[in-house]
């Protein structure tokens, strides 16, 4: 997407296959699998939310482009980010 200033960087949702991750997919039950992202940031994994609202939050990019591309757009903006993702600067 596009950065503030100029110029692009990645949003992106990681996934680790974990054993809980793995028995949801064995098991079809797929809408589940993002409450365990959403909940395993301690094993580097994040939603796109969560990087998008890390990406607003380091300012590079805006709230309005970071709406545009959320699955959730009423919660970008609201300090929802991974803490342990690292830093994108």
């Amino acid at each position: 997407m596009k950065k503030v200033g100029g110029g692009r960087i990645a949003a992106h949702e990681i996934m680790i296959g974990t054993p809980a991750v793995r028995n949801l997919v064995r098991e079809d039950k797929n809408a589940q699998i993002y409450s365990v992202i959403q909940t395993s940031s301690s094993l580097q994994m994040q939603t796109l939310d969560q990087c998008l609202n890390a990406l607003v939050e380091e300012g590079l990019v805006t709230l309005e482009a970071a709406r545009e591309k959320a699955v959730s757009p009423q919660n970008i903006g609201k300090g929802e980010s991974a803490s342990s993702i690292p830093s994108f600067k």
